[in-house]
């Protein structure tokens, strides 16, 4: 972030007391005539000046900057940034208080540095991202003073930027999901061979199966080891369908309603298109701003999902049975629908559900990817290129 342009620097005495006590041995001197008076008067003056050297010194001569590294920041990973205060005067920054006005919950970078004459100090902060949402970065400030105190200097970096911070995808336990219908693609008895969150069926325990598959309640009513299977190709679209109603939610900050569905429907989105599934996943949300996310497949289907969940707030408005209705006509028939909300809705409709408790213990997916592109210097050539780069958190 480039903090060159549009910066306001301000010169301001610290109090006028120093002034008025230079006016007032000015006075007595005129007055009754002293040498006492005179060097003081001598002494303060040119305290008053080389404080005002310097402090102009520090205003037009001293620089700084902010950096953000990486792109892009999931729920939980920390926000890093680079620092940099820069000083071509032949005088020292003896402190530079850094002043902060982003507004990322638990990311704090006030701090108090110094700088050699025509030297530069670097240094990093960082902090966790708590929650999801987007976020201002921005404005700041940078203050610092002259070594007496007598002016004060201010760069103000009016520049303001925005973090998105992605909601966490998590794994969640086994949903057995009707499979839907998709027109012109027969279902198939292939089972994959990697877990998917879709189970297919069951059947008995085969050496080198994983324990983790084990169906312990299946295993007891037919007296032996039955394992789960997963089904590789589903049929129809799968619609994940966010209820945001503000006035049916529950809780605060991290244990509310409202953060609690987000994550499932992030997790739901990311454990079908991560794992080469064929079905295509949409995304219907109520609220602030209603989403209505059309079925994709792939890697970046599920960033769209996930960015459109990041921007996710309650709002009064649609309530979940009206959202279906009016929603109904434009999601196909042969479909298939999980509703992340409360669960009387459900019950009353006579529809299958999986309740997650308050305090679910949320196992966080190890790695999500993304490609961006970045700007780098060739080494020895001077040259910028742009170079593709896959990043992992």
């Amino acid at each position: 972030m480039d903090n060159a342009a549009g910066v306001v620097r301000r010169l301001r005495p610290t109090s006028p007391w120093p002034f008025i006590a230079w006016g007032a041995l000015f006075v007595t001197q005129l007055v009754s005539p002293d040498r006492v008076w005179s060097w003081l008067l001598v002494g303060l003056g040119a305290l008053i000046v080389v404080a005002y050297l310097w402090a102009r010194q520090l205003r037009d001569q001293v620089s700084a900057e902010r950096r953000v590294f990486g792109a892009w920041v999931v729920a939980g990973d920390r926000l890093r940034e680079q620092w940099t205060l820069t000083n071509r005067g032949w005088l020292p920054v003896l402190w530079a208080r850094v002043r902060d006005y982003s507004e990322v919950p638990g990311y704090r970078v006030d701090r108090v540095e110094t700088a050699p004459s025509t030297g530069a100090r670097t240094w990093s902060t960082s902090g966790v991202c708590q929650r999801r949402g987007v976020f201002r970065l921005g404005p700041w400030d940078v203050e610092m003073a002259d070594p007496v105190g007598f002016f004060r200097v201010t760069h103000h970096h009016p520049e303001v930027s925005t973090i998105m911070v992605y909601p966490r995808a998590s794994h969640l336990p086994d949903l057995d999901l009707p499979r839907g219908r998709a027109p012109g693609r027969s279902t198939t008895a292939d089972r994959a061979v990697e877990e998917t969150i879709l189970v297919g069926g069951l059947r008995a325990y085969a050496p080198g199966d994983p324990l983790r598959r084990i169906h312990w309640k299946a295993s007891a009513r037919h007296d032996e080891f039955m394992v789960r299977e997963f089904d590789r190709e589903p049929s129809g679209d799968l619609w994940l369908v966010l209820d945001m109603d503000a006035t049916v939610q529950a809780g605060a900050e991290a244990e509310a309603t409202q953060e609690y569905a987000v994550i499932l429907a992030a997790s739901l989105a990311s454990q079908f298109l991560r794992q080469g599934e064929r079905r295509a996943v949409g995304l219907l949300c109520s609220g602030r701003k209603p989403i209505h996310l059309p079925p994709g497949r792939g890697q970046g289907q599920l960033w769209r999902i996930l960015e459109a969940l990041a921007l996710a707030e309650p709002a009064e408005g649609i309530p979940l049975e009206e959202l279906l209705r009016q929603s109904g006509p434009t999601l196909g028939a042969g479909r298939t629908l999980v509703l992340v909300g409360l669960r009387a809705l459900l019950s009353r409709q006579r529809i299958p559900s999986v309740s997650i408790e308050q305090g679910f213990p949320f196992s966080p997916i190890d790695k999500l990817k993304r490609r961006h592109t970045e700007s780098r210097a060739l080494a020895g050539f001077g040259r910028v290129i742009q170079v593709e780069v896959e990043e992992e958190v």
